[in-house]
């Protein structure tokens, strides 16, 4: 089938060009965590939530419109452009005004030591939206992954080295500084060849306003699924501590290779492809139950093997010192098929143009992702907030996809379900092992 080929090719791109990025982010982990402690990454984690959120803000959901364009002038170009950069200095310098809420939101010291730092990395996050979409509308994703690479080689490398003359904390905000200064010049310096262009500062700021119809939803759903994603770390932070939160959070990260390796660095390719076809939903279905059958099985494997071999990826990527992330990582693996399946559905909502359903089922995640978060720091314990967060995730893979047929594909889910059914024995079976205690 010529439509499927032509994702396959496309995921074959981006998933090249993002490997390199994944692999030099793991070496980049590895140095950190044998120079960092977690109580510095904790305070590091705690305010790198509220920057996910004002990026988020600063994104609105600019990236997937932009991707979906047949055309645009060089000044809409250039008004948006210059939007971005107006709403991340906005944004900068609330950040900076809100430090004193988070120093005592948190109560932990040296959270205020982080804060300018993250100002202007906001700033630089804003003006990296339009060329980093422009790229990603046609598939340059050898160009973003050079971005990625180079800028990860020198923030960790500064990150190190400033380590030894400079306290722990600004040596290693200092990385997320670099690293959005080097993507956004290398990104910048790339859009010139892409068909909209390299923008400029321009004043046609009204530009924006076709895009908000989708945007706005697609804003909506990134901030439902905000809270829904961060919640944990914010509240871990707030009543276990830094070094809980650091402890955690590194649990967390090391979970996610699975979905950046195998889904993360696919879905860019995802919207374009499909998006091309959208007008006819069985050949987009079919393309669908395809490719998620594939994925599942490879998903399966990646989850057993984190599960079953935490201990040794634990003492090899992060040393001694953080042998408390072993059963955090083995409870969070168990979540892993269903979630690389589930990645994968937002790139499917975004190029059907139902971004809409994408919100609705956002909101649906989000309630179940924040019930399971509030009951488990109830019980003050970060095993507790795991395994209720691995359930929710499974009743949030089912409403998704219900939704997906319902609403997208018009056609029952069924089959798809039956091809799922491997990703719940696989579960059922490491839940059994786990509670069993002889893993």
């Amino acid at each position: 089938m010529k439509e499927n080929k032509l994702l396959y090719k496309a995921i074959g791109k981006s998933v090249l060009g993002r490997y390199s990025v994944y692999l030099v982010n793991l070496i980049s982990m590895m140095i950190l965590a044998r120079v960092f402690t977690p109580e510095v990454f904790g305070i590091i984690a705690a305010i790198m939530v509220f920057y996910l959120f004002f990026q988020l803000m600063a994104e609105a959901g600019l990236g997937p419109a932009i991707i979906n364009l047949t055309q645009l002038s060089n000044k809409e170009r250039d008004g948006i452009f210059t939007l971005t950069l107006i709403i991340g200095v906005i944004l900068a310098g609330l950040f900076l005004l809100s430090s004193d809420f988070l120093v005592s939101f948190y109560q932990i010291k040296g959270i205020e030591q982080v804060v300018p730092f993250v100002s202007v990395s906001l700033i630089l996050f804003a003006i990296t939206i339009v060329p980093n979409a422009l790229l990603l509308r046609e598939q340059s994703f050898y160009k973003i992954a050079i971005s990625g690479t180079i800028a990860e080689i020198t923030s960790t490398s500064i990150a190190f080295l400033l380590n030894y003359y400079i306290d722990a904390v600004y040596a290693l905000s200092a990385k997320y500084l670099a690293s959005a200064c080097i993507s956004f010049l290398m990104q910048f310096y790339f859009s010139a060849n892409t068909d909209f262009g390299r923008p400029k500062i321009g004043s046609q700021l009204s530009a924006i306003k076709p895009l908000l119809s989708f945007s706005l939803y697609q804003f909506g759903f990134n901030f439902i699924n905000f809270f829904s994603r961060n919640l944990d770390n914010i509240l871990i932070g707030k009543f276990l501590g830094a070094a809980s939160l650091g402890i955690y959070d590194k649990s967390y990260q090391l979970m996610k290779y699975p979905l950046m390796l195998l889904t993360f660095a696919m879905t860019p390719a995802i919207q374009p492809v499909i998006r091309q076809n959208r007008d006819d939903k069985d050949k987009v279905e079919k393309i669908h139950m395809a490719f998620t059958f594939k994925l599942s099985m490879v998903a399966i494997a990646a989850g057993i093997a984190m599960f079953f071999l935490s201990e040794f990826i634990v003492l090899i990527m992060l040393g001694e010192q953080w042998k408390e992330v072993i059963p955090i990582i083995k409870i969070l693996a168990i979540s892993i098929p269903v979630q690389v399946v589930a990645s994968t559905s937002g790139s499917f909502f975004q190029a059907m143009d139902k971004a809409g359903v994408l919100f609705l089922s956002g909101c649906l995640s989000a309630v179940l992702m924040i019930a399971a978060i509030v009951i488990g720091i109830f019980e003050r314990d970060i095993l507790s907030i795991s395994w209720y967060l691995v359930i929710a995730m499974h009743i949030n893979f089912v409403q998704t996809y219900l939704l997906m047929y319902k609403k997208v594909f018009n056609q029952s889910a069924i089959l798809f379900f039956v091809k799922m059914l491997p990703i719940f024995l696989a579960a059922t079976l490491m839940s059994l092992a786990m509670l069993s205690g002889k893993v």
